[in-house]
């Protein structure tokens, strides 16, 4: 695609300042501009970007029309999601944002809904050869697991987010406690989204695998091939997210990305979770279909995915957003982005 003014839209921007300044840096000099949307008002995402609108919540019927409304008045390139469930949505009507002119950089429905389903993403992970931790949608199935080999659990949302509802239990009273417990969140989920049937079983139990954890954005060009996937390991969180991290390379990990962005096929960056086993194993944990809240510090390393994306945009595939980038880079979530 040829674009000589590429202008951004990020929907659902909430907090990610962060992002609407990165995508500023890489339109720099090009005359192009960052646009956000969002529905709620007070968000510094919004007061950093060139303009913004507030939007209809996605699941209002009238959300597409109001954003098509928005990329056409500004004549957008690419757009963006920044969150879960605002992205199916917009996927699901890839080709209206297309004939106005605007590329969703984002996975294609159906990729979306394996992504955000726990246990469809642990079915299909073993389905290409990606390694996942044992994994039911059944109580009496992952009590006869914990009995049988001694292990422990985690109990979570099968839709959640944020580690909301997720629960590391080791007895079968506390597996049965945080299973009703999580299902009575998770129902609280899907009566708020419209994306969840409510119908299906609503918590997912996987085996607790002990190791260390790693993120790895995985990216994929404007075409949906795989060109490079770039690990951090965790060493903090807070509500969910990473809160520090250290670039590292880890070939295994990169390998096993390289399925999931062949798998997926999705445009621009793709959040993922992983844990190196004891036994040295990596297993994939979660997918998040996304810039996500970890990017800062591949970012901070020298990876430059959003500058990726506005270069393919452009015509423009030199690797020159990639060259720079470092492993043994440590950086901090505080005031900004720190790093050391």
């Amino acid at each position: 695609m040829s674009m000589r003014e590429t202008n951004i839209l990020l929907t659902a921007v909430g907090r990610r300042a962060y992002l609407v300044e990165y995508f500023k840096e890489a339109l720099r000099g090009t005359g192009g501009k960052v646009y956000a949307a969002n529905c709620v008002r007070d968000t510094t995402g919004l007061l950093a970007a060139d303009d913004f609108e507030i939007v209809p919540k996605s699941a209002d019927a009238g959300y597409v029309d109001r954003l098509l409304e928005l990329c056409r008045r500004w004549r957008i390139s690419l757009l963006f999601s920044l969150h879960d469930w605002d992205a199916p949505v917009i996927a699901r009507s890839r080709e209206r944002f297309l004939d106005a002119g605007t590329v969703p950089v984002m996975a294609d429905a159906d990729v979306l809904s394996a992504c955000l389903d726990k246990y469809a993403t642990a079915r299909e992970m073993k389905r290409i050869g990606v390694p996942v931790p044992w994994t039911t949608l059944s109580l009496d199935e992952a009590a006869e697991e914990m009995n049988s080999r001694g292990c422990e659990m985690v109990v979570k949302p099968r839709w959640g987010q944020g580690s909301v509802g997720l629960f590391k239990v080791g007895s079968g009273d506390e597996l049965e406690w945080a299973f009703r417990l999580s299902d009575s969140i998770a129902r609280r989920f899907a009566s708020a989204c419209p994306e969840i049937d409510a119908g299906e079983p609503q918590v997912v139990v996987q085996e607790c695998v002990r190791g260390v954890e790693y993120g790895c954005d995985v990216v994929n060009d404007l075409g949906g091939r795989h060109r490079r996937s770039f690990v951090k390991r965790k060493m903090g969180m807070r509500a969910g997210e990473t809160d520090a991290a250290e670039s590292v390379e880890l070939p295994e990990v990169e390998a096993l990305a390289a399925q999931v962005g062949r798998w997926s096929r999705h445009l621009g960056c793709m959040d993922s979770d992983w844990i190196v086993g004891e036994d040295g194993v990596p297993r994939l944990i979660e997918l998040n279909p996304r810039f996500g809240g970890g990017y800062p510090f591949t970012h901070a390393a020298g990876a430059n995915i959003v500058r990726a994306c506005v270069d393919w945009a452009r015509d423009v595939d030199d690797g020159a957003w990639c060259a720079g980038f470092r492993p043994g880079v440590r950086a901090f979530k505080e005031i900004g982005i720190h790093v050391c």
